[in-house]
């Protein structure tokens, strides 16, 4: 009996030994350049999450209510990032663009991508019988990118 409790014991112990392991080895060590360009810059972040993939650091993280992916490289500088956001915090012109040109769709929801010096806008929308994504530049240039019938 009392092996019987000494290897569940044993057994226990292992497999939070091997899963404390698995947790630290996902969790990157982060080059100080890295993180001192990201605590300068995201002062407020909230539910911040590192990934390493090669020689790039890939973090997500919260600040003031919108969602970030912003990825650097060893040197510390941002080669692209995601924002995710309501419509209303859209630039003005982007926002006036859309309200004008899409007058007819109610915008629920932004991704914002930037990729080196070029800034896209894929905005989500719906009328009463499709599900659109609209793709705008900097400019306010607009095209719909996607459109999806709504099921009935």
């Amino acid at each position: 009996m009392k092996n019987r409790k000494y290897l569940r014991l044993s057994t226990l112990y292992v497999a939070i030994f091997f899963c404390a392991i698995g947790a630290y080895a996902n969790n990157p060590t982060v080059s100080e350049k890295v993180l001192k360009v990201f605590h300068e810059t995201y002062t407020t972040a909230q539910q911040v999450s590192w990934h390493e993939k090669g020689d790039q650091y890939s973090v997500s993280f919260f600040q003031s209510g919108i969602r970030y992916i912003v990825n650097y490289n060893n040197d510390g500088h941002v080669t692209g990032s995601m924002r995710f956001y309501k419509p209303a915090l859209l630039p003005t012109n982007i926002l006036l663009e859309i309200k004008r040109r899409y007058s007819t769709k109610t915008a629920f929801g932004v991704t914002e991508i930037t990729s080196g010096e070029n800034l896209t806008y894929f905005v989500k929308m719906e009328d009463g019988k499709h599900l659109y994504t609209v793709k705008l530049d900097a400019y306010g240039n607009s095209r719909v990118y996607e459109k999806l019938r709504k099921q009935q």
